[in-house]
């Protein structure tokens, strides 16, 4: 069976994960079988006249949430995508395509709509656009078109791979006609390991997110205040700026990166309470670590945690429940172990790419029968 995987590719800086998908589906096809024949595409980044006719505001109506933002970047990056597809399916003739995201496929022409398609959705249009983080006036009015799309899409693909049950339940209200089941591609649980931690004399905490703000960083630092350098160091992974502060070490690196495992396998805690997410690879990767997570109550987190049995999770934008949460599980630490422990084994269970992806191949080949 011949396999295409086509991914839309990282959006700049702030949208990194869709090379962990690359890589989780990699290792996985090591252990799906001789006759899988798999080929890798993507979208090459946006040039400068796609990026401005997808994202640059139009005033005044941007300034009222009207200017249809949404529609245009998933138009445009539609209309790529539609290209590149065309490209690779002649030269690659697959029997499946698997696309990451649904979100790029909302102008596909009638040749490629008729191929056995499987779209892989961490999050729906209107969940996303709707999240704290970003949420805009007249939300409702300036997403109608896109969600229209969204729903022709998903009702018209062979199958739908919803990457949590919070994202089954929202794709089935989207596009009630869709097929569409529940699977996460999961990730590489022998790179992704719990390591010995060094002895050190402060807790160490963890954040990493490409949108400092929106992931919550500054509630994170409101939350521990004066406790940074006195009892609690803060490694911070971002590309964004990060005001100096004592005790918080700003980390630029890539999310493949040594330094960024190593953070993740000798934290005591990562904290993620974000305002904006769908189904973060920093928590997934933390918990495969054996490294117990506090998180909010947004998007997919809450199928992750176990909603809470393999991870801490208080409301969005709530600081003063993130602080007592911060105090109770740096001061107990049988408290983080559990979690921990609770965490990998969950990983074990739902989220080990060398399982989960050979249960993805047998989606597809019954999709391309």
């Amino acid at each position: 069976m011949r396999v295409l995987f086509f991914n839309e590719g990282n959006l700049g800086s702030h949208i990194m994960g869709q090379g962990q998908l690359a890589q989780a589906l990699r290792t996985g096809l090591e252990g799906a079988g001789d006759d899988v024949q798999a080929h890798f595409a993507g979208l090459t980044p946006m040039g400068r006249l796609a990026n401005a006719a997808a994202s640059r505001p139009l005033e005044p109506l941007a300034r009222h949430g009207l200017d249809l933002r949404a529609l245009r970047w998933h138009l445009v990056q539609s209309a790529r995508a539609r290209r590149a597809l065309s490209l690779q399916t002649r030269a690659f003739a697959p029997d499946v395509v698997h696309v990451h995201s649904h979100s790029v496929t909302m102008a596909l022409g009638r040749r490629l709509r008729a191929l056995p398609l499987a779209l892989s959705v961490d999050v729906t249009v209107r969940d996303w656009s709707t999240m704290p983080a970003w949420r805009e006036p007249h939300a409702d009015a300036a997403l109608a078109a896109s969600c229209a799309l969204e729903r022709r899409t998903l009702e018209r693909a062979g199958l739908t791979l919803a990457w949590t049950a919070w994202t089954k339940r929202a794709v089935e209200r989207a596009a009630p006609g869709a097929r569409v089941c529940e699977h996460h591609p999961g990730l590489d649980l022998e790179r992704y390991r719990p390591a010995p931690r060094a002895p050190r004399e402060r807790a160490r905490v963890l954040f990493v997110g490409g949108r400092f703000s929106e992931k919550g960083g500054e509630d994170l630092l409101e939350a521990l205040g004066e406790t940074l350098g006195d009892t609690v160091e803060l490694d911070v992974v971002t590309p964004a700026n990060v005001p100096e502060r004592r005790g918080v070490r700003v980390h630029r690196l890539g999310p493949s990166d040594p330094e960024l495992l190593e953070l993740q396998q000798q934290a005591d805690l990562l904290c993620l309470p974000t305002h904006g997410d769908a189904v973060p690879w920093a928590v997934l990767e933390a918990m495969a670590c054996g490294t117990p997570v506090l998180s909010t109550r947004v998007g997919g987190i809450p199928d992750l945690l176990d909603d809470g049995r393999a991870g801490a999770i208080v409301a969005c934008g709530d600081t003063r429940a993130l602080r007592e949460a911060l105090d109770g599980l740096l001061a107990e630490p049988q408290a983080r172990a559990t979690l921990a422990a609770r965490a990998r084994e969950r990983c074990e269970q739902r989220y080990d790419a060398r399982r989960q992806v050979p249960r993805l191949i047998e989606l597809l080949r019954e999709l391309a029968t």
